[in-house]
């Protein structure tokens, strides 16, 4: 597959009172096109501001980010994002939410590509709810609907089942997969849960406390992902024991 994403020396420090707080430390990371990433580690790591680098909202300090070879300076339709909250406008319906973003398009095109979205996250007759009508999960749904709905090459997600209950998550990180196996757009997580890395993760990069470092990358291999299974507690424990020892400066590349 070719490399839709490469970061290579990047860092980044905040300037807060006047003083420099380094956020993200020497992030060096491909991405080939259609690849799942999940990126886990403690709160204040850099994740979300890795993401929001890629994304364009935020300016890196040092280093490079490329997205098909090109620099990346502003935001892009190429490159959604879903957040923890949801974010639909509620004064709009659903199938109006979802297609926000849709630009000039005809009308009838307009309606075709919503449709078409509204049936992949199986919203199907909630086009004329407003988001306060629909639970949480569903809210969620509309969101990813709505950030993949203008085709982009990358679609990155900010905890987005943070906020919902155990059992719903786990139902939304099934249709994720869902759809993410039907649709194969390249696809950039961030997440607290290191069940739902595993679980979605085709590559998970586990990241060290404040500065944020790449302390491993695990390739995940294709196997069981079955919660309990011998490949998925291997995974787990692996990742686990990052969280329990001293940073270390060298990423590396682990597979079974």
């Amino acid at each position: 597959m070719a490399q839709i994403l490469h970061i290579e020396h990047l860092n980044k420090t905040f300037d807060v009172d006047g003083k420099q707080i380094e956020v993200l430390r020497d992030i060096n990371l491909d991405i080939e096109e259609g690849e799942f990433i999940t990126i886990v580690g403690h709160s204040g790591c850099g994740k979300s501001t890795l993401l929001k680098i890629i994304a364009g909202l935020e300016t890196l300090s040092s280093g490079t980010i490329l997205r098909e070879g090109k620099p990346i300076s502003e935001p892009s339709p190429e490159v959604g994002m879903v957040f923890q909250e949801h974010r639909l406008l509620p004064w709009l319906k659903i199938k109006d939410n979802i297609g926000f973003g849709l630009g000039k398009l005809s009308k009838s095109l307009r309606e075709e590509i919503v449709q078409q979205h509204i049936d992949l996250v199986k919203l199907t007759g909630f086009e004329n709810a407003y988001p306060s009508q629909l639970s949480g999960g569903m809210s969620q749904r509309a969101a990813i609907a709505r950030g993949l709905s203008t085709n982009p090459k990358i679609l990155l997600l900010d905890e987005p089942f943070g906020a919902l209950d155990a059992l719903t998550r786990i139902q939304m990180q099934q249709e994720l997969l869902r759809i993410w196996e039907e649709e194969k757009t390249t696809m950039i997580m961030v997440t607290h849960d290191i069940d739902e890395a595993i679980y979605l993760g085709r590559r998970i990069v586990v990241m060290s406390a404040r500065p944020g470092e790449i302390k491993e990358v695990i390739r995940v291999e294709a196997g069981d992902r079955t919660r309990g299974s011998s490949d998925f507690s291997f995974y787990k424990k692996r990742i686990f024991e990052h969280f329990f020892e001293e940073p270390q400066k060298q990423t590396v590349e682990y597979s079974i």
